[in-house]
């Protein structure tokens, strides 16, 4: 099919008024998990409950699985700042079980055999783990925590490589995934809903995040903004909710804005550009003017909101994105302590670089050499330096996965922005939450435009 009739007119989607009721029943979870928070942990058990009793009654349909995995993706953050997980790492290894339940029903592509690859080639830096641990550090907990997120990446893009999906159905996951974001922001609004007397410095603030960390709600509002400016350019059937997601989007930028981290909003913008780059490319003329003036609409919400972050945050949010301190000094290390980290990774890497120091032992070595055990922000670096070579291997692979995607087919605009969310947000945040793993495996889907007529934008 032409790329450019795909793009044409409006996406016959049912999303429109249920979607709104979605919105607005989610945005009441928040609320009453803010009023009352141990419904927190009744919020995490109905997911599991629904998902699985979904899975098993829709077997036929791979797409559930995809939903459950997103949601609990995007949720995972929300249920750790309220305590609403039994484990911490309870998020990844749900997205691991509904996968688990996915492959039984569905199985993976052949093509996917790579990945166990990737999966191989971890094991090295296992055994040098178990050859050097001492007895006074658990060696399961250690693999475990610092591997969580390749086995989420790992299940992920098993499931997910080259297996089709309408682009309808596409941007139905997209909406699902957004629900759980909508819990987010409702929260840290009642949470802090005055900005102004808990910024007082321009270091990431956990006040204004909800009284969690920064980073993973930044990344995770960031992804919020990425999926409702997708869908304002993919618009809703419905224009009453097209109109309000446009203010949905400026609260939910504005919160990311409020949490002074800046990888989540960055990676956002980035993700943004990469989408209009694809979509504006197979547009007609007369979409690509009309996308004009949504840009310039854009454009000024997005000043609105900065504008409005910089008084709210008592200027906080101009120091931190011009990397300046709390008095507005220029900051001589503007990565607030990461390149510190990374300069033992170097070393690290440097002192065994063929098999690593092995899976989770660089926060010992930085205990050893910092006098204190900080762990690594950065999963590539952290790949390299406790996986040596084999870790280098490991990236190229998911690179080359990722972009030979794109290049089979251009038109899937996805594939970028989802591939940069991975590799963006590990370069800040590791792989600390489920989300960066589940969204390099969605980039690997093999998008379908020719499923109908009915699907023209």
């Amino acid at each position: 099919m032409n790329p450019n009739k795909f793009f044409n007119e409006r996406l016959k989607n049912p999303t429109g008024l249920p979607y709104l009721n979605l919105i607005l029943f989610h945005a009441l979870i928040g609320f009453l998990i803010y009023a009352f928070r141990p419904l927190a942990l009744v919020y995490s058990l109905a997911i599991l409950f629904y998902f699985v009793l979904k899975i098993m009654r829709e077997s036929h349909d791979p797409l559930v699985v995809l939903k459950a995995c997103s949601y609990i993706a995007a949720a995972e953050v929300f249920l750790r700042m309220t305590g609403g997980l039994v484990f911490y790492e309870t998020g990844k290894y749900t997205v691991i079980l509904f996968i688990a339940f996915g492959l039984y029903y569905h199985n993976f592509k052949s093509s996917a055999n790579i990945f166990i690859i990737f999966l191989v080639l971890l094991v090295p830096g296992i055994v040098m783990t178990y050859l050097d641990i001492s007895y006074d550090n658990n060696f399961r907990k250690t693999i475990l925590f610092n591997l969580s997120g390749e086995l989420c990446l790992f299940a992920a893009a098993l499931f997910c490589y080259n297996r089709d999906i309408k682009f309808r159905d596409y941007t139905k996951l997209l909406d699902f995934m957004l629900l759980p974001i909508i819990v987010t922001t409702t929260y840290v609004v009642f949470y802090t809903p005055n900005l102004q007397e808990v910024v007082t410095g321009a270091e990431g603030n956990f006040a204004a995040s909800g009284g969690f960390g920064p980073n993973q709600v930044s990344t995770v509002l960031g992804l919020g903004m990425f999926i409702l400016f997708v869908r304002l350019f993919l618009t809703y059937n419905n224009k009453i909710l097209q109109f309000i997601m446009y203010g949905v989007l400026a609260i939910v930028s504005f919160r990311a804005l409020a949490t002074l981290s800046r990888g989540g909003v960055l990676t956002a913008i980035i993700m943004c550009v990469l989408f209009l780059f694809g979509f504006l490319r197979y547009a007609k003329p007369v979409v690509r003017t009309k996308s004009i003036v949504k840009i310039m609409l854009l454009i000024g919400i997005g000043s609105m909101v900065w504008l409005a972050s910089i008084f709210a945050t008592n200027e906080m949010v101009y120091n931190k994105y011009t990397s300046r301190n709390a008095d507005g000094s220029i900051q001589e290390d503007v990565t607030t302590g990461r390149i510190t980290i990374l300069k033992t990774e170097i070393d690290m890497f440097e002192s065994n670089p063929f098999f690593g120091i092995g899976a989770g032992m660089g926060k010992f070595y930085r205990g050893e050499t910092m006098g204190k055990l900080s762990a690594s922000h950065n999963e590539i670096t952290r790949l390299i330096s406790e996986h040596g070579f084999f870790g280098i291997l490991c990236i190229i692979l998911l690179l080359l996965a990722a972009f030979n995607q794109y290049l089979k087919d251009p038109r899937n605009i996805f594939v970028l922005p989802l591939t940069f969310f991975w590799l963006l947000t590990i370069s800040h945040s590791a792989m600390r939450i489920a989300a960066p793993g589940l969204i390099y495996g969605l980039a690997l889907l093999k998008v379908n435009f020719d499923n109908n007529a009915n699907h023209a934008k």
